[in-house]
This record gives C-alpha cells, structure tokens and sequence, in this order.
C-alpha cells in the first residue's frame, strides 16, 4: 500500500542525514543545498498563506511510484481491495534518472514509493543508490515481507535515507486479518534481522521506522506495540492516523477507529505547495489519493521526450488546480471534494511537515 503519509515527513526531511560514501566536495556542495533549501521555506509559507497559484517555489518533496504492483492484498488500501485500476508497471529507469537529476538540487527527499510495493521493483537498490549518489535523500515505506537478509544488507549499502517498516497488529490473528497474503512471524523476523544488521553493520542509517495504522482493528494493540519496539536502533515509532483515501472507498471508511476531526473552515490543501507526486509512468499526481488520476496534471516527459518536472510544478494545470483550493471550489474536483486528509498538517514558516502527525510520533531517538 501507499506510504506517503505525508505527515511522515518529519522523519524525512528532517531525521539524520546520512552522507557516507560521498567525497568532501559533494558533502561541502550537499550543505550549502541543504541550508539554501531551509531558507526556501519560510517563502514556500508565505506563498502557500496568500494563495499564490503560480511562481510557486519548487516542492519540499518528491514523490516517485517506483511501481503501482503490490504482493499483498490489505484491506486498507485500494490497491488491496482492486479499487486502483490503473495500468500496472515498472518506472523506466532513464525516466528516474531524469526526474532525479532535475529535481535533486531543489527538494529536500524523495519518497521511492506511492502505491504497491518498492521491493518489487528490479532496480530499487540502484535508485536508492542514485539518488544518494545526487545527494538526495531517500525514503522506502515497505510491507517487509520481501525484506529478506540480500534485501536488507543491499538496502544498507545503497545509503537509503529513512524506512518505514509497516507491521499493523501485534498478533498474528490481527495482523493476517488486514495484511492478507503475508505471515505475521515471518515479516517480525525480517524486520528484527534487519534492526539487527544495521546495529551489528554500524551503518548510520536508513533512519528507521515502526508503523502501525490506527485503524478499529488495531486499537487495542496500539499500546502494547509501542512499549515492544522501543528497541536499540528503531529511531521512531509512528502510529500513522487512519487514512481514507479521500473518502472514495466507503468499505475502506467503514474501517476507521473514530470520525475525521475536522477544523470548522477548510483551508487549501498544503500538498499543492510542498509535494509533487510522479506515477510510475511519468503522469503527476495531485496526491496519492488521487489512486485512479481523476484529475488530469499532463505528464512529466513532454512531448519531445525532455523530462520537465519544473515546469508542470507551475504550469496552468497546477496553477488552476490551485486556484480551486484557494477560493474553495471543489465540489467538481475528485477526490478533492470528499477528502479530509487536507487537515492532517498545516505548514509553518520554519516547518513543512503534518503537525497532526508529528503529534502521533513516539519513541523518536534524538
């Protein structure tokens, strides 16, 4: 399923960089990147406060949909339940390279996921690489039940950023019930085995996460799965809010532990302004919710084949799509107006992820 919870970007952006294997000259260069992109914010802030629709500066994020194609058929997600019918697929490695090579001086990550399973991907290890070779800071959010020992030592070497392990449910009755297809012992045992070669390796990162969704099923097991893994070399527990997907799969919202708690005035949503979301085939994304591309953003490969990211950030589509949220005229923009995940963060000048989420984050080594 997904993992790009959005307010998960504390973690991200701002968790321990990780520069080893880089000379002192990209070290020196990946710095002064780093300190400008943190002086971009309070601008992003100000642009995002004051409605600006263009001239947007460019996104705190990016997200790649490294593949759509999952093992797993959890009941959460619309991947899952056959909900997202999308043409399923593998990103192009030249399209990574391209998205990457444009978009690794501005963003301050990348996310190597949106939708299905990253460990499927052939080549994940090698962007992992790439992007630590460009000194971009990368993310994986992954099930682990593909995480074997190859998986993770190779994970380790490529310099990977941060990973969020996701194991929902504290028994295997629980966790089998919403994680169908996958084997609760088998995917506790990859995820200790790799805390345990990270720890054993002295690797200094990926910075690593334990996650599980609040959901009604997992309620009463939340607790107790956050006293377990408050273990050496697990940097933070995340009890990552129940995400509906925009509201658009009501079996899927029947599963939330309690209503959305909702501000009495909606505001704009902040992905429009800090994060472009790129499918696994180059078309762009409002946000994941957006599962099925209702809305239509173009392309990121034009139509000479020059891949231009940039340039759709601030084109008229995204201009438009902003506009919407600015004066608050959704009702024809899906799933824009049956969402409620807008209100899980708002942007402060000096701070670009979900204060809502940071909120729920636990455990969190300094």
């Amino acid at each position: 399923m997904s993992g790009t919870n959005n307010g998960h970007d504390a973690a991200g952006i701002d968790g321990p960089a990780t520069d080893g294997g880089l000379s002192f000259l990209e070290k020196v260069e990946l710095a002064t990147r780093r300190r400008r992109n943190q002086l971009f914010r309070p601008g992003k802030w100000l642009a995002y406060e004051s409605g600006q629709t263009r001239l947007v500066p460019p996104p705190d994020r990016l997200y790649i949909e490294s593949t759509n194609i999952c093992n797993l058929s959890c009941i959460m997600c619309p991947t899952g339940r056959k909900e997202q019918v999308r043409k399923k697929g593998f990103m192009e490695w030249e399209l990574f390279k391209s998205i990457v090579d444009e978009m690794a001086p501005w963003v301050q990550a990348t996310t190597l996921h949106i939708w299905g399973e990253p460990l499927m991907h052939p080549k994940i290890f090698d962007m992992i690489e790439y992007c630590h070779r460009k000194g971009l800071r990368s993310e994986i959010s992954t099930n682990a039940t593909l995480l074997t020992e190859d998986r993770s030592q190779r994970i380790l070497d490529a310099g990977l950023g941060a990973i969020y392990l996701c194991l929902d449910g504290m028994r295997p009755e629980t966790y089998e019930l919403i994680r169908v297809n996958a084997d609760y012992e088998k995917t506790n045992a990859n995820i200790r085995r790799f805390i345990e070669l990270k720890q054993d390796g002295g690797y200094q990162g990926p910075f690593v996460n334990l996650q599980i969704i609040e959901m009604e099923k997992t309620m009463g097991e939340v607790d107790e799965f956050v006293a377990a893994w408050k273990l050496p070399g697990v940097n933070r527990i995340n009890v990552k809010p129940f995400d509906s997907w925009g509201g658009q799969v009501e079996d899927i919202n029947a599963l939330r532990s309690e209503d959305a708690r909702l501000p009495q005035k909606r505001y704009a949503c902040p992905n429009l302004w800090y994060h472009t979301h790129i499918y696994w085939d180059g078309r762009i994304a409002m946000c994941d919710r957006d599962f099925n591309l209702q809305y239509d953003l173009g392309n990121v490969r034009s139509e000479d084949g020059v891949v231009r990211v940039l340039k759709n950030w601030n084109g008229p589509k995204m201009q438009e799509l902003r506009r919407l949220h600015v004066e608050g005229d959704l009702k024809d923009v899906s799933p824009c107006n049956t969402c409620t995940e807008w209100a899980w963060w708002k942007p402060q000048p000096f701070r670009s992820y979900g204060n809502y989420n940071a909120a729920k984050l636990k455990g969190e080594s300094e």
